[in-house]
């Protein structure tokens, strides 16, 4: 996996925008960064699939990204894909399934409880702070759309939460 958490390659992946670009989004009322890193902290796409067998053979075996990480729980199955330093996660998609099959993001941030802090201020749907057995600490916040984006942060050694484990 590609280390995305050396600073050299953050520095040397930033994108600035164009003053023009900045410009067009300020009159259409939105706020353009003032740069962004082809390589973020970390970013998941989840998948929910009732054909998982086949569709972690089309990533794996067809597009050739490597599984990181398969688990397994009392209601779903699923594997981390490496896709160049980001994530996919491809879930079994069961009958308890609590996903509508509308997309859903994980984002890694440094600190959870800052975050957890500064949304709960805000006019939006959020979920719980949650200390999550495989090690991490999470909520959720729901877009208009209905959306899922899990917001987290490591709580255990960022080398034995990304080890690799195939089970």
């Amino acid at each position: 996996m590609i280390n995305i958490y050396n600073s050299n390659n953050l520095k040397k992946n930033r994108t600035k925008p164009k003053n023009a670009d900045v410009i067009k989004a300020k009159n259409d009322g939105f706020k353009l960064g003032k740069y962004w890193n082809a390589y973020s902290n970390e970013v998941r796409i989840h998948i929910f699939t009732s054909n998982f067998n086949e569709l972690v053979k089309f990533y794996n075996k067809i597009l050739e990204f490597p599984i990181v990480k398969k688990f397994n729980s009392s209601n779903s199955t699923g594997v981390l894909i490496d896709i160049g330093g980001n994530i996919i996660e491809i879930f079994s998609k069961t009958k308890n399934s609590s996903t509508n099959g509308k997309i859903s993001l994980s984002l890694r941030v440094n600190d959870i409880e800052k975050k957890f802090e500064q949304y709960s201020s805000k006019n939006i749907t959020i979920g719980e702070l949650t200390k999550n057995s495989w090690g991490d600490t999470s909520f959720d916040v729901i877009d208009p759309d209905g959306n899922r984006i899990t917001l987290f942060s490591i709580d255990e050694n960022r080398n034995k939460y990304y080890k690799v484990k195939y089970e």
